[in-house]
């Protein structure tokens, strides 16, 4: 910056707390929308806002209070019968008008079917930008170089996501509010529950556009849970493409790897009635091999385009370590790594890491194990 600029301080006034789009089954919160509500109250905290629950449905009774127990300050919620299925064009209205009537400072989602759905039309409508697949939320200055001078945004949420699966980037939305971010399972821990916590709730009256009710459900039915619980586990094994070679380079077969993961995981949850589960990288389930089909799943997937976790412990055996993995798993509490490859990037975040055979080391955890 030469001596003739000026550093200029720029703020975006009128704009102010932290909103929080909720998501809600069977009369509950989502997890994911508790952990998201964890992250608004880092970012409030740090600003000195306040967070905002927002709750769109029908017959939301005492569902109202729940994100003021998980850290909001107030909720706003409209409760209407045209409301009682997600459809996105009159839920898109409704949003839409809140955030352009009452301005909000950040707006966050889930990272979603209905986070991504609803989302960037939010963003649109409101002339504003939206960082998809957060993994982090940051308040720090935006700083602008210009030849006019030095501009500098005070207090912007830098929006932190992986960028092209080899580096973190951080995104920032500086002239614009409010800030919108789908933020991504399994990156913030929710708050306890707590139903002494009071707060304001207030009730928003929708105003619908003619268009809006284009679409009509007919019916809606359940999609079967998956029985694989990665994100509830407290220690998650995970399978790499190491395990099609052994330390030597001999080719192995897989199912045995997946057959002494899964007597390890047993073995675990007999012993110490902890849950586990097997999960998987990204490379081995797009491998596509026949000899796991029906065994390592879409569902067992932990990165980027996967599960984000942070188990209690995670065993990663033949698994590299690429950056995309490593966002799906790196705030496990303890992470233990084998490989044969001792300049592997998944060392860099180990806890502890073993160089060798992952087809000597299970048979060996698995006999301590049992003579414990």
């Amino acid at each position: 910056m030469s001596s003739s600029q000026q550093s200029i301080e720029v703020r975006i006034e009128g704009y102010r707390d932290v909103w929080v789009y909720c998501e809600h089954e069977d009369g509950k919160l989502t997890r994911p929308t508790t952990e998201v509500i964890a992250g608004a109250r880092k970012v409030a905290d740090k600003v000195g806002m306040d967070v905002v629950g927002v709750l769109i449905g029908y017959n939301l009774g005492d569902l109202v209070k729940e994100p003021i127990y998980y850290g909001a300050d107030k909720v706003i919620y409209c409760d209407d019968p045209r409301l009682k299925d997600y459809q996105v064009l009159p839920y898109t209205t409704v949003l839409s008008d809140m955030v352009m009537r009452l301005k909000p400072w950040a707006l966050l989602f889930v990272t979603s079917e209905i986070g991504k759905d609803l989302g960037p039309r939010v963003a649109y409508r409101t002339n504003t930008g939206l960082a998809a697949d957060v993994i982090d939320l940051i308040v720090e200055d935006f700083v602008m170089n210009l030849p006019t001078g030095r501009y500098v945004y005070k207090d912007c949420i830098a929006q932190v996501r992986p960028d092209f699966a080899t580096r973190i980037a951080k995104i920032f939305t500086p002239k614009h509010r409010p800030q919108i971010s789908s933020v991504r399972p399994g990156n913030f821990t929710p708050l306890p529950r707590d139903e002494t916590r009071k707060g304001e709730i207030v009730r928003w009256e929708p105003r619908f556009e003619e268009d809006d009710f284009q679409v009509e459900v007919i019916e809606t039915r359940k999609v079967p849970k998956s029985e694989v619980k990665l994100e509830e586990a407290k220690v998650v094994i995970s399978l790499g493409l190491g395990i099609l070679r052994d330390a030597s380079g001999r080719p192995r077969d897989p199912r045995e790897a997946f057959r002494l993961a899964k007597e390890l995981a047993d073995l675990i949850r007999e012993k110490f009635g902890v849950e586990t589960e097997i999960g998987a990288s990204r490379a081995l389930i797009y491998a596509g091999l026949k000899e796991l089909e029906g065994l390592i799943t879409k569902e067992r997937q932990v990165g980027q385009t996967g599960k984000t976790i942070a188990p209690e412990v995670y065993i990663a055996l033949g698994i590299s370590g690429a950056l995309q993995h490593r966002v799906g798993m790196q705030r496990s509490k303890r992470i233990v790594a084998v490989n044969v490859d001792p300049n592997a990037p998944i060392f860099q975040i180990a806890h502890y890491g073993y160089v060798g055979d992952l087809y000597e080391f299970l048979p060996k955890a698995i006999e301590l194990l049992r003579s414990m």
